[in-house]
């Protein structure tokens, strides 16, 4: 018996020796050569390091929040991406293999259990945890003017877990999200359409070879819609991207976070204005020439648009008259409020260089011309404040504007103490290092994290489609339920609305950049599209998501839970159409 042990376990070395010597350049144990005990050890090794991964995700982007040209961008654009590419990377892998058609099951459910987990548990979690009191149907994110501030709370007692008087209230984001979801939803009813009028169903009663035929037969005819879908999915995602990047509203929230910055001391005026002086801009001056050479630039337009809609704020407070100009006691408190801290002789010049008409007053125009002339100059300088003095925004905000206390992110200490134009530097080196150093290790253990997985599926029998349609989510996408849940927490209508626009980016981001590389693969690879039932599922659960978004803009707790039931009841659906229905 001893010896027989010995053999055996000679024989297991021997084979998983055979195997790394195959490719010497893999870093990870085979799980086929691993006993039960090393795959749950390499299991929990493998999680804690995509845990860690995913926290500096989340990290980085928070950072991106201090930034303000960038924080409109990173709910819906920034992780998102960054969160489609380990699932792009599993769909692409699980169908490069010899026996693709089989092995892509594991993409599949990849793909669709990525979706279906960051619409319902992500979601649920989002509201649980950054769920306040709602009074008269809307969420108390502003205390009220006869609240005692020693006392009032968002959520009135810790812990209060209403269903229906407690929730999360979002912007109206969220419900452009959906509408975007449900129209990357497109490609999935292209293929999916003549799927249902070429697959002959069910195939259980077919020989091997009827059904190896019967494939084929099915991937010529889907052969050409799947070419469709990808032309979809890739012009989808360049709209999507556009549309984040380029909107109105993202260049009005770069604005809005711009002035919020510069009100905080987080951000100098020659560091919102970064641009320019990357660029070199030369602004209006006493050659015409350069000034027509701006006028026709567009990025400089946009540029110079984009600033007036941050100076206009600071010139509209003392614009008490209406009258559209100021004079120089209102030019230097303007002065003030943007943190540039100036001698009395250097206010004087800027001033009476703006004052064409030597009136004692300067317009708006006049205003913002020599403010951003000023600031790009290099020859200038524009001392700030050793140490910057945070000023309360609702002074500069609208009633009905303000939520009653700051929404500010938290400056990390270490540069807290740094000047603004420093700050802003630091906050973007440190952000780029945590994202591409967390992306990279997703990427690097996402893979064998999914053989872990597909192995453990086999030795216990189970489907590696269901495999990996609950466990490979956890392993690729922990960053944005990770990054969801910290914005949650801060129980703000911003925070919430970043929270879930980062899920419904995510969802749109499955829906074009990683169907486009399934899609690519079933057409390429000339396989057949064998996922009626999966794809059943991800419909169900998005469009029951926007039913459930767009007719309102506050959830409550027990919506939570409703929409958390859409997780199980995927996986009952899924498995009811393949082993009632037949389908496949």
């Amino acid at each position: 018996m001893s010896m027989g042990a010995v053999d055996v376990a000679s024989i297991c070395l021997n084979a998983a020796a055979d195997k790394a010597a195959e490719d010497p350049t893999n870093a990870f144990p085979d799980p086929a050569n691993c006993n039960m005990a090393q795959i749950l050890f390499l299991t929990g090794m493998y999680a804690y390091v995509l845990f860690q991964a995913s926290n500096l995700i989340s990290d980085g982007s928070e950072l991106l929040l201090l930034v303000p040209p960038l924080a409109p961008m990173v709910g819906s654009v920034v992780l998102p991406v960054l969160g489609a590419v380990p699932d792009g990377m599993m769909v692409l892998f699980s169908g490069l293999g010899p026996d693709a058609q089989n092995q892509v099951s594991v993409g599949v459910g990849a793909l669709a259990g990525s979706t279906v987990m960051l619409l319902t548990l992500p979601w649920a979690i989002g509201v649980i945890s950054g769920r306040v009191n709602l009074k008269d149907g809307k969420p108390t994110y502003q205390r009220p003017s006869d609240a005692d501030p020693r006392t009032w709370d968002k959520l009135t007692h810790p812990g209060n877990f209403s269903l229906l008087h407690t929730g999360v209230g979002y912007g109206a984001e969220i419900k452009e999200g959906a509408k975007m979801m449900i129209i990357t939803l497109i490609p999935y009813l292209i293929i999916q359409g003549i799927t249902f009028s070429v697959d002959k169903m069910p195939k259980t009663n077919y020989s091997a070879e009827e059904k190896a035929n019967a494939i084929k037969t099915e991937a010529r005819a889907e052969n050409i819609y799947a070419l469709i879908g990808l032309v979809v999915c890739i012009a989808q995602f360049m709209w999507y991207m556009m549309k984040q990047i380029g909107s109105g509203n993202v260049d009005n929230n770069i604005a809005e976070n711009t002035v919020q910055g510069i009100k905080d001391g987080t951000l100098s005026l020659r560091g919102a204005m970064s641009t320019f002086r990357d660029k070199q801009l030369s602004l209006p001056t006493n050659c015409k020439s350069d000034l027509n050479a701006a006028l026709m630039d567009k990025t400089t337009m946009d540029e110079i648009r984009r600033m007036c809609k941050v100076l206009a704020p600071f010139f509209a407070k003392y614009d008490v008259n209406g009258d559209g100009t100021c004079d120089f006691e209102e030019f230097r408190m303007i002065l003030k409020d943007l943190g540039e801290n100036l001698s009395r002789q250097a206010q004087e010049a800027i001033f009476r260089g703006a004052d064409a008409d030597k009136s004692g007053n300067i317009c708006f125009e006049e205003f913002a011309a020599c403010l951003m002339s000023y600031a790009v100059d290099p020859s200038r300088d524009l001392k700030e404040h050793d140490k910057p003095k945070a000023i309360c925004p609702d002074r500069y905000l609208a009633p009905e504007d303000a939520e009653g206390e700051a929404e500010e992110e938290d400056m990390p200490e270490d540069l807290a103490a740094l000047s603004p134009a420093e700050q802003q530097r630091r906050i973007k080196m440190r952000s780029a290092y945590q994202m591409s150093l967390g992306t990279l290790l997703v990427l690097i253990f996402s893979d064998p994290m999914v053989d872990l997985l597909s192995e453990l599926g086999k030795r216990l029998d189970v489907s590696a489609f269901y495999i990996s349609f609950i466990l490979a989510p956890l392993a690729s996408n922990a960053s944005e339920l990770v990054a969801g849940y910290n914005y949650a927490k801060k129980r703000t209508s911003k925070s919430i609305t970043t929270s879930f626009s980062t899920l419904e980016g995510a969802a749109i981001m499955n829906n074009t950049f990683c169907l486009g590389i399934f899609l690519a693969l079933v057409y390429f690879q000339n396989l057949a599209w064998e996922f009626s039932a999966e794809t059943l599922c991800i419909l169900f659960v998005q469009i029951a998501l926007v039913c459930s978004v767009l007719p309102r803009s506050v959830h409550c707790v027990l919506d939570a839970f409703v929409i958390l039931s859409f997780y199980p009841i995927s996986l009952a659906l899924v498995w009811s159409l393949e082993n009632i229905y037949g389908m496949d």
